[in-house]
């Protein structure tokens, strides 16, 4: 099994790589899909089945924003003959039952009638990838447990694809499995009401854990990253150091390794004093731009998400002369926006309205949405890559031992995935371009993610009770929780995390 395990890691590895020479074949996003597929990951497997599918439209949309380079993949694989070998998930057989493609068990896309031209040709291939995705995508998504989007891929192939066998039997499975749940949680539900559209759920989950492929996770209780931090930390709170700890498991579960019993506890970080402090005194004070707030045209800061001190023409507002309504309650504000995180995003209009004003269910995945969006205007102003921030690179993700293949991360389709994609669209990036893919591939959103619900504070509207603003307090993030805790938190002006 291991051995096995490092074969498909290796393959894995080896389509990453493929993909940097050739960003627009589709073919190689649907041999990773596999390699995550057998890897026990199957939402990856879904982002990339999507990403496939996209190149697909393209090939087949000559007017399309990436049809030349899709049409450039597919004469880079003609002229090689024999292009980089895929799964045999799928059996090359457009309709499912007959085809004019044939796919050998290597992957290799033939044409069974040589004199076709060249057009046909694309649109035989492109096909061929796209009955493959929409497989793909209901099997793996039905398997994260969204079954909305699982169902939606799977009507959406068998309209492109009617006589599919295996989207057809994907799509009664998916049914199937829900009437079973339901009927496991109310033997009385009634089926005749049963809308899939409406009724199937599409909150699902997957792995939150630090991938063997992740090189940008450090060593959080190294002394030259403790070193670090406590350089960092003196800034905000000069009488605060951050030391290694053992904790006690909370949740239940025993920590194993192959050699020693069962332990009770595990290693964080902690913030102590490291000299005497008053009462009321301000401990850390840290000012912070990742954050976000789900209020549409209404009087916030854009860096911290505070409310904007009252306009008067004697004390304007600092604000972007390029952008309309993008304001700030401070020059601080103001000028760490422009330093950290607003060129990026700067006459973007549109960029991060897709997740304001949400319904009161979605509020609390659209400020993690918001704080993605922030994140990646950050990365794309600093030129790094998102992991390697400063306030992301050491925050504590709550990630779980990978030899228990839990999945503890709240996933759909349409949060993990599509929304992603469009803020990467709203910035102007090349979705399959080398640097895009490796800055945002769908692992490292998840990463993002999990960090973010690791650490992430947020305030409550004081009416209804539902989050409205998130930020993330790299400096405070680990202090660790006490039933009789000494010290208040607040989130002030500025953004900035106040202890006292």
């Amino acid at each position: 099994m291991r051995d096995e395990k490092s074969q498909w890691l290796k393959e894995r590895s080896t389509c990453t790589l493929e993909l940097e020479k050739y960003p627009y074949d589709s073919e190689l996003y649907l041999r990773r899909a596999l390699c995550y597929e057998k890897l026990g990951f199957p939402d990856l497997a879904a982002s990339d089945a999507y990403r496939a599918l996209l190149l697909t439209d393209e090939v087949l949309d000559e007017e399309g924003e990436y049809h030349e380079q899709t049409a450039g993949a597919l004469e880079a694989r003609e002229r090689k003959g024999d292009g980089p070998a895929t799964s045999g998930h799928a059996n090359g057989n457009i309709n499912g039952n007959g085809g004019c493609c044939r796919e050998e068990e290597n992957g290799h896309t033939e044409m069974n009638n040589g004199d076709q031209n060249e057009k046909q040709w694309y649109e035989t291939v492109a096909k061929n990838h796209a009955h493959r995705s929409y497989e793909i995508l209901a099997r793996t998504l039905a398997e994260c447990g969204d079954l909305k989007g699982a169902f939606d891929f799977s009507e959406r192939g068998l309209i492109a694809f009617p006589a599919n066998e295996r989207l057809q039997k994907l799509k009664e499975q998916i049914l199937k499995k829900y009437r079973h749940r339901q009927l496991e949680k109310d033997p009385s539900w009634d089926q005749s009401d049963f809308k899939p559209r409406e009724d199937l759920p599409e909150n699902g989950s997957a792995r939150r854990e630090i991938y063997p492929w992740n090189s940008h996770e450090p060593d959080r209780f190294s002394e030259e990253n403790l070193s670090f931090i406590n350089a960092e930390i003196q800034k905000s709170g000069p009488k605060c150091e951050v030391r290694v700890v053992e904790l006690p498991i909370l949740a239940g579960e025993t920590s194993t390794t192959t050699t020693t019993k069962p332990s009770t506890t595990v290693k964080q970080l902690g913030i102590f004093t490291s000299s005497a402090i008053s009462p009321k005194e301000t401990v850390i004070l840290e000012p912070s731009v990742l954050t976000s707030s789900t209020r549409l045209h209404e009087p916030f800061c854009d860096a911290c998400s505070t409310r904007l001190p009252p306009l008067s023409p004697d004390s304007p507002l600092p604000a972007c002369p390029n952008c309309e309504d993008t304001a700030f309650c401070s020059q601080a504000c103001h000028d760490r926006a422009q330093s950290l995180y607003h060129p990026a995003v700067c006459g973007i209009l549109d960029f991060d309205v897709v997740a304001k004003d949400p319904s009161p269910f979605a509020a609390t995945t659209c400020l993690y949405t918001l704080l993605l969006a922030r994140t990646m205007a950050m990365a794309e102003t600093q030129n790094l890559h998102p992991l390697d921030l400063p306030q992301i690179k050491y925050l504590w993700g709550d990630f779980t031992d990978p030899t228990k293949v839990s999945r503890s991360l709240p996933f759909s389709f349409e949060n993990n995935i599509q929304q992603p994609l469009h803020l990467l669209n709203s910035l102007s990036l090349d979705l399959f371009a080398p640097t895009t893919l490796a800055r945002y591939d769908t692992w490292v959103i998840s990463t993002l993610l999990s960090k973010f619900r690791g650490v992430a504070n947020a305030k409550m509207n004081e009416r209804t009770g539902i989050p409205e603003f998130a930020g993330v307090h790299w400096l405070w993030s680990p202090a660790n929780h006490s039933c009789a805790p000494n010290v208040r938190w607040e989130w002030e002006k500025g953004g900035d995390g106040f202890c006292g």
